[in-house]
C-alpha cells in the first residue's frame, strides 16, 4: 500500500502496486491505474438567531451555507472549478454559482429547508459532478415547542451549526489532477479566506486523526471497563453457583432416606379344612 499526500483531513491517495519501489502506471487514457484518491470535504450551514435586530418577521435568522476543506491549509481552487448552490424556490436568484472560494453564501430568513449542492471538479480531473443536499437548521435539536417565541430560549450569540464530513474517492484519476491534488498541500498561504463571515468562521469544526484516535481510545476504555464487569459479575455467579452445589451435596449426605410402611392390607389366611375322622360325632335322635 502506498499513500502519498497529507493524513487526516488531507487529501489522500492510495495505491496496490506490486512493490514499494514501483510507481503507479499510467494508462493509455491519461489516468493512474490501481489508484484511489480520497478528498475529505465538509459541508453545511451555521445560523444566527438576529432576536431583536430581525428586519422583519421573515428575516429572524442569518444563516451561511457552504463547502469548505476540513483541512483549513488544502487549496480546494486545485480541485474545484464551481460550486452551484440551489435553494428555495422562494429567494431570488435560487440557483448560485461560485466559481472560486470561499464556497459559500449567506441569506436571511425565516424557515427551515433542503438545499441542493453540486461541485463540479476541475476540467483536467475529467469527472461527474459529486452532488450533496443538506437541511438547513435555524433552530436548536432541544426546541421547547413548535410554536414557541425563539427569544425564550435562543441566544443571538450561539448558533445552530449543522455540518458533515464526508470524502470523495476518485477511482484511477487523471495523472494531472492526481498532481494538482498533491500541490493543493503545497500552497504556503491560501489566496483567499476560509471565510467571508468572520463570525462564521470561528465555529468551523476540527477534523484530524488525533482527534479521531483519542475517541477511539476512549471508546476502548469503556469497552475494556464494560468487559470487566461482566467477567467480575459471570465470576460471582460461578461462585455461588458453587456454593449452592456444595450445600445441595452436604444435605443430600446427612439426611436418611426413611423406610415406607406399605398401607397394603394383609388378606386373611383362608380356613383350614378338617378331614371326616376329626369332624365331632353326630347327636342321633331317639325314637319311640
Amino acid at each position: 500500500l502506498y499513500r502519498t499526500g497529507a493524513t487526516g483531513a488531507g487529501a489522500v491517495t492510495q495505491w496496490n502496486g506490486d512493490s514499494m519501489a514501483s510507481t503507479p502506471r499510467t494508462n493509455a487514457d491519461g489516468r493512474l491505474a490501481d489508484v484511489t484518491a480520497c478528498l475529505p470535504i465538509a459541508y453545511g450551514s451555521i445560523a444566527f438567531y438576529l432576536g431583536p435586530n430581525a428586519k422583519g418577521e421573515f428575516k429572524t435568522h442569518r444563516w451561511t451555507l457552504y463547502v469548505r476543506s476540513p483541512d483549513q491549509t488544502f487549496d480546494l481552487s486545485r480541485a474545484i472549478s464551481k460550486v452551484v448552490f440551489q435553494l428555495h424556490p422562494s429567494f431570488p436568484q435560487p440557483t448560485r454559482e461560485l466559481t472560486e472560494p470561499p464556497f459559500e453564501i449567506t441569506e436571511c430568513g425565516w424557515g427551515e429547508f433542503e438545499a441542493s449542492i453540486r461541485i463540479v471538479w476541475k476540467e483536467i480531473a475529467d469527472e461527474r459532478s459529486t452532488i450533496v443536499t443538506h437541511g438547513i437548521r435555524l433552530y436548536p435539536k432541544n426546541t421547547p415547542q413548535k410554536n414557541a417565541d425563539p427569544s425564550t430560549y435562543m441566544n443571538t450569540q450561539v448558533p445552530v451549526v449543522s455540518e458533515k464530513y464526508d470524502e470523495v474517492v476518485f477511482t484511477n484519476p487523471k495523472e494531472e489532477f492526481h498532481i494538482s491534488l498533491a500541490d493543493a498541500h503545497k500552497v504556503k498561504k491560501l489566496s483567499y479566506p476560509l471565510s467571508k463571515e468572520q463570525s462564521v468562521l470561528k465555529h468551523f469544526r476540527t477534523y484530524g486523526d488525533e482527534g479521531d484516535v483519542q475517541a477511539m481510545s476512549r471508546a476502548k476504555k469503556h469497552l475494556e471497563g464494560e468487559l470487566r464487569s461482566i467477567k467480575d459479575r459471570l465470576l460471582k455467579v460461578d461462585s455461588e453457583l458453587d456454593t449452592v452445589k456444595a450445600r445441595l451435596a452436604e444435605f443430600k449426605t446427612s439426611t436418611k432416606p426413611v423406610a415406607k410402611v406399605s398401607q397394603t392390607k394383609k388378606k386373611p389366611k383362608p380356613a383350614k379344612k378338617l378331614a371326616a375322622s376329626d369332624q365331632p360325632p353326630s347327636k342321633k335322635t331317639k325314637t319311640s
